[in-house]
């Protein structure tokens, strides 16, 4: 620090500028069912919201982090437990929606609409918008879809065009510093990230660090068929089957094209690659485009305090 000190102000800046975390913001709670200990899940959202390391280092990276962020009012860095989504606002690229519980009341769910529709304003921010896949359309088809009006979430997913959609969560049970060790989730302080499932060499990373760890089991089955040709007829089934919900949303009145809308969903339904065909594409024109992810959460451990007898 006593050498870094000496560099001009300008530069200095731009380091402590380039050292701010891209993290994913997250409007809403995680529930995944398949994530055990529940408890475990949370502390992992609650480290996502949290202040980065270089809002600690000095006063000089304290300013930089604040002028990047947005704190809530009243509330200073001095607390360590500062998790309200805000401060991140201002500095990301991606907020994320997560999927709400199966059983909410009629106020989470007025509430959960509300951020959902805070969603179009985004790509206006120049900020992309990213949503669980439980919530559209379940990838797992044992899965409940949400409460949230469909119509709704479509609306939201149109308006920006381009969505992120995450498929699927894969919760890492490692510590910090063997996040470090592999340079993954930005050293530990970007504990959300969203990865493309065709990355190879990526997923390749994640896998090794989780594999390094207490593995979560709902996980096991996704590593042992993400490089399979089964993975990715279940992506295209899966998009075929988004393909006839976005139709349902669109073609909601005549005059429509022939056939009809109801046989073009029936056979995207039944025959994924239906999903290129010429009678699929005029009931397609303005889908938006989906840019498909998976989420790895780094989890760390609970500290468990010792206590001296």
């Amino acid at each position: 620090m006593a050498q870094f000190s000496t560099l001009p102000a300008e530069l200095r800046q731009m380091i402590w500028e380039f050292a701010l975390p891209a993290r994913v913001v997250e409007m809403g709670e995680p529930c995944d069912p398949d994530i055990i200990p529940e408890e475990d899940l949370r502390r992992a959202w609650m480290i996502n919201k949290k202040p980065p390391t270089i809002a600690y280092v000095c006063w000089e990276s304290r300013q930089v982090a604040l002028a990047k962020s947005k704190l809530p009012r009243g509330v200073t860095l001095a607390s360590d437990r500062i998790i309200d989504p805000r401060w991140w606002r201002k500095c990301t690229d991606i907020v994320h929606f997560n999927a709400p519980p199966e059983l909410i009341s009629a106020a989470q769910r007025c509430r959960l609409s509300d951020d959902l529709i805070d969603l179009m304003k985004l790509p206006i921010m120049c900020k992309k918008v990213s949503i669980s896949a439980d919530i559209v359309h379940p990838f797992l088809r044992f899965r409940n879809r949400s409460d949230l009006p469909r119509s709704l979430v479509w609306e939201v997913i149109c308006s920006a065009n381009a969505c992120i959609i995450s498929l699927h969560t894969v919760c890492i049970r490692a510590t910090i510093e063997q996040a470090r060790e592999l340079g993954l989730f930005g050293n530990g302080d970007e504990p959300t990230q969203l990865i493309d499932p065709f990355d190879k060499g990526a997923i390749q990373r994640f896998r090794q660090l989780w594999n390094n760890t207490k593995k979560e089991v709902s996980s096991v089955k996704f590593f042992d068929t993400i490089d399979t040709d089964r993975f990715t007829f279940r992506v295209e089934r899966w998009l075929a089957e988004m393909s006839a919900e976005y139709i349902r949303f669109k073609w909601t009145s005549p005059p429509f094209p022939t056939p009809n809308p109801r046989e073009i969903t029936a056979l995207l339904r039944r025959y994924p690659d239906q999903r290129h065909s010429a009678d699929a594409k005029k009931y397609l024109v303005g889908f938006p485009t989906l840019d498909l992810r998976i989420m790895f959460r780094l989890c760390p451990p609970a500290v468990v305090d010792q206590v001296l007898t």
